[in-house]
């Protein structure tokens, strides 16, 4: 089949059809490697996300017979796979909490405080109240706010129910919104006090 022809099929199709033409996985690599090379540089840093990024596609070319062709969309697989490698390979988990301040996390009515203060001068803070966070929670808000994972997606990578995801992002909501909008204050007094100088 010609690679024209490959891109019209889904991602369970294309891993389906990998077992027998393994070129066909390509499909699947070019559907989803720039989303997951965006999850890595935010995860683990420009330094180790190409290697993330290679990692999960190798583990995934290798586990293909495994996937369940019922699930047409591999994304939520993929992720899984990244998000158990960096489970099982952390190395610097300053570096990932200095990358993860670029993270942004909005609600369902666009709350832009974390945007804000991460364009300010409260990067640091938002440093410091990431790295109190569980590994775990991190990686949910990633999926979430910076992947635009569903809810139900979210679920899939990290294994969870549905409606323990929905509690969870409710609870780490509230806490992050309050530091935040604390940050921002903080560093537009900090601005006002520069401006009368």
């Amino acid at each position: 089949m010609a690679a024209a022809d490959l891109r019209g099929l889904t991602d369970a199709e294309a891993i389906e059809r990998s077992l027998s033409d393994p070129e066909a996985f390509g499909v699947v690599f070019e559907r989803h490697v720039a989303l997951l090379h965006r999850f890595a540089r935010v995860r683990v840093g420009d330094g180790e996300a190409a290697d993330l990024v290679a990692g999960t596609f190798e583990i995934a070319f290798r586990r293909r017979g495994d996937y369940d062709l019922t699930r047409s969309n591999a994304r939520p697989w993929l992720i899984g796979i990244a998000v158990n490698l960096i489970r099982h390979n952390r190395r610097d988990r300053g570096r990932a909490l200095r990358t993860l301040a670029r993270l942004f996390v909005y609600d369902e009515v666009e709350d832009r405080s974390l945007e804000r203060a991460v364009a300010s001068d409260g990067v640091a803070a938002l440093r410091d109240l990431l790295s109190c966070m569980r590994e775990e929670d991190k990686d949910l808000l990633l999926l979430h706010a910076c992947l635009d994972l569903t809810y139900e997606e979210c679920a899939e990578v990290l294994r969870l129910p549905v409606g323990t995801v929905r509690s969870r992002l409710h609870r780490l909501r509230a806490p992050l919104r309050t530091r935040l909008e604390a940050i921002e204050r903080e560093t537009k007094g900090a601005r006002d006090v520069r401006s009368l100088r």
